[in-house]
């Protein structure tokens, strides 16, 4: 989000959407390619909706086309594109991986929390009564 704002300041719209766009369709070719590992490696879990596996390859291969034809001709959107996407690690090792943080640091988190629900107008739901109006 840090990242997304400074390049918003810095660079214009249309870059912006380019970058987000990259990173977009990479996210939907790791997510076909995650629906066939599951089809292959737990074929008896429940599936609410079961597709032919032609359908997703067929998208995969349309998706590395478009995908390695954009490596190709915008390498330093797609290398940024990848840059940005890579900022999440350190929050991902600081907030989930990391299991046993100091107090204040947790403290530090909820609080962060706190203020983004409040600032996103948004409340995780809690386990106690909902409250009357």
């Amino acid at each position: 989000c840090l990242a997304t704002l400074i390049i918003m300041l810095v660079g214009d719209t249309y870059t912006l959407i380019n970058y987000v766009s990259f990173i977009n369709y990479l996210c939907y070719g790791v997510t076909i390619i995650g629906l066939i590992v599951l089809r292959w490696r737990k074929p008896k879990i429940f599936r609410p909706i079961k597709v032919n596996l032609l359908i997703p390859i067929t998208y995969l291969a349309f998706w590395a086309f478009l995908l390695i034809f954009s490596l190709y001709s915008e390498p330093v959107v797609c290398g940024v594109g990848l840059i940005i996407i890579l900022t999440g690690v350190p929050v991902f090792f600081l907030g989930v991986y990391w299991r046993n943080k100091p107090k204040s640091v947790n403290r530090l988190i909820e609080s962060m929390t706190c203020w983004g629900q409040k600032l996103c107008f948004v409340v995780y739901p809690q386990g106690g009564v909902a409250e009357e109006e």
